[in-house]
């Protein structure tokens, strides 16, 4: 199993006829280390194995199954008789690209569509480069390890739609240019050939996904009942989509992380507030998902469901946080927020974030 990094920026002039071009020769190769990272200017391109973090089979109904196989003996060159390695839980054509700690993705190959995405990290390689001290890989389960927060992940069937209908399940990838550094994924479908390119969208974790068709004719759709989306005004043959999240869970390679409160703190507070997945569901910039925005919350005045009005002060923060059905605002769904265990340091810098979004 090999991984080929690729960071060299090649710059086109005009995104669509850079479809077609060629993927730039020049390579730049990292210094060993296990944990990469990219920047927005400079995206860093890794083909590898990566975690499947439970994707539906849905999600991946073009991939074949694995089985194990008998082990290995390198005295002798033969298989085992005995024994068998185990297979690994692992996407094996994926190609994940970091932008930074602003966000990471992973493109599936196979599948033809977006996967993960997350921020704050890349990948662990731990795993399959090896420890630098030991000189060896760890004992199985080469594949990156996610390092940040994941905020979307893939449910589902493919959400796009050419001509109101699904894809179908014989799809074939066509490889990737290059736009100012940044990947453009092509695939045929039929006698389409789409393209796809992702950018980190206008609020912290969202992402932008640009699709083209060959056949200018085509109408292009998106539906995912299952992530909040915007779609913008399209012309035939192009659609741009915005994904906000739809996951929250942090990854933090080998080693958990754990955040200290010595003094609760705004800065604390926004950390908390991915780390616990509050990112899931509510929006720091105005946006509308599955619970009210966090923007402007503080001090406003809110209506409820079987309550009377009141103003959204200190006191409404703390039993939303630690008492979250207590009041359900209208339009949103009743008990959709669980209950958490926090202590009352974490409800504090959890408070002082939420005030210093005006």
């Amino acid at each position: 199993m090999k991984c080929v990094i690729y960071t060299s920026a090649a710059l086109v002039v005009g995104f669509l006829s850079s479809l077609s071009a060629e993927m730039t020769p020049d390579v730049d190769f990292l210094s060993y280390t296990n944990r990469p990272m990219g920047t927005m200017d400079k995206p860093l391109v890794l083909r590898c194995f990566v975690q499947n973090l439970g994707l539906s089979t849905n999600v991946t109904a073009r991939h074949a199954t694995g089985h194990s196989s008998p082990k290995y003996n390198p005295r002798d060159g033969l298989l085992s008789s005995s024994g068998s390695y185990k297979t690994m839980s692992a996407i094996p054509a994926a190609i994940s690209v970091n932008l930074g700690k602003t966000v990471s993705y992973v493109w599936d190959t196979t599948e033809c569509r977006l996967l993960y995405a997350w921020s704050g990290g890349f990948l662990d390689m731990t795993p399959h480069w090896g420890e630098p001290k030991r000189g060896r890989r760890t004992d199985g389960g080469y594949t990156g390890r996610l390092v940040g927060q994941l905020f979307y992940k893939a449910v589902g069937v493919d959400p796009l739609r050419i001509n109101g209908k699904a894809l179908p399940h014989k799809i074939r990838y066509a490889g990737h240019s290059r736009v100012e550094g940044h990947p453009v994924f092509r695939y045929e479908v039929g006698e389409s050939v789409i393209s796809v390119g992702i950018r980190p969208g206008p609020s912290p974790q969202t992402v932008e996904l640009s699709y083209f068709s060959s056949r200018t004719s085509d109408v292009l759709t998106y539906i995912d009942p299952k992530t909040p989306t915007e779609v913008s005004p399209s012309k035939k043959g192009r659609m741009t989509v915005l994904l906000r999240p739809n996951s929250a869970t942090q990854y933090t390679g080998f080693k958990k992380q754990v955040i200290k409160i010595d003094e609760p703190s705004a800065e604390i507070g926004e950390k908390l507030y991915t780390s616990f997945g509050c990112i899931a569901c509510h929006t720091t910039d105005g946006g509308k998902n599955h619970g009210p925005s966090f923007k402007g919350l503080f001090g406003s005045t809110r209506d409820f469901k079987g309550a009377p009005r009141l103003v959204a002060d200190e006191a409404y923060i703390r039993e939303s946080i630690t008492n979250p059905t207590a009041k359900t605002a209208p339009g949103y769904p009743e008990a959709m927020m669980p209950p958490y265990q926090i202590d009352s340091k974490q409800v504090d810098a959890l408070l002082l974030y939420i005030q210093s979004l005006k």
